[in-house]
């Protein structure tokens, strides 16, 4: 069966990051082995240098695949299958949502991918990727959340509301619509709107399916790494459990029919490399 990850240890991220990020990883993968991961749409960014054979990241819906390389991305809005044969180390950052709209100015990508030195000082991804080469984990971490924390944050009153909009969307666990979070907040829908798509790069709809499927297959399989064939029994048997077609939206964010279909193709991703 393949394993998510051989090795993963999470570190906090220092206060100053607040609204930035959230916590950093590192995952060492083994060579000889195929390791498979599903990547949650949970409405959070990555930031990431890998070293080693990089792996690739494949859409189970399309089986269009990409290099799961160095690089910054906004959330995503649909499950990824990450696939690493090793031998590779990746150090991430996970983003708050807001996170790439402070690091850098201008409209966040979502489903996309921008080079580090977009947020991070010339040579900062060469010398963290040293220390990770050196299995220095701990000093590579440091040198990247410190780059981090030097750098201007984009800040405002927009910004800030927003930032209470997802404390909102967070504590129910995504089970509100757009209407009761612009009430919470004192906005309109339409600021709403406006301020996800501009500030996320996200609709509020795409935000709050991508919490609740994220919040629905973290409860049953735990933090850390996602493995792919505990997601495929999750969401198989939450499908064949019965539940009315209404409820299955609301508490996983997509309904019955593209999640029996997403399970189908994730399951169809957990063959051999290259299938």
């Amino acid at each position: 069966m393949p394993v998510a990850v051989d090795h993963y240890r999470r570190y906090p991220v220092p206060a100053v990051l607040r609204g930035v990020a959230e916590h950093a990883w590192v995952a060492r993968h083994a060579a000889g082995a195929d390791h498979v991961e599903v990547l949650l749409p949970d409405g959070r960014g990555l930031l990431q240098v890998v070293r080693g054979a990089a792996g690739e990241l494949v859409d189970p819906l399309t089986g269009a695949r990409t290099p799961d390389g160095d690089g910054v991305r906004g959330p995503r809005t649909h499950a990824v299958v990450a696939r690493q044969r090793g031998p590779v180390v990746r150090l991430g950052v996970q983003l708050h949502p807001l996170g790439p709209a402070r690091l850098r100015a201008g409209r966040p990508l979502a489903d996309a991918w921008t080079a580090l030195d977009d947020v991070l000082p010339a040579g900062t991804a060469t010398r963290v990727g040293a220390l990770l080469d050196e299995g220095a984990d701990d000093a590579a971490v440091a040198a990247l959340l410190d780059a981090l924390a030097a750098r201007p944050r984009h800040d405002g009153a927009e910004l800030d509301r927003l930032e209470d909009a997802i404390a909102y969307v967070e504590a129910h666990r995504g089970l509100v619509r757009a209407s009761d979070i612009a009430r919470e907040v004192a906005a309109s829908v339409g600021d709403l709107h406006r301020w996800c798509t501009t500030l996320l790069g996200v609709t509020p709809a795409q935000y709050l399916a991508a919490v609740r499927f994220s919040t629905f297959v973290r409860e049953s399989v735990g933090t850390g790494p996602v493995d792919a064939a505990a997601t495929v029994a999750t969401v198989e048997w939450f499908v064949d459990a019965g539940y009315p077609p209404r409820e299955v939206e609301r508490f996983t964010g997509l309904p019955p029919v593209e999640l029996r279909r997403l399970a189908e193709h994730l399951a169809q991703r957990l063959g051999p490399a290259g299938v």
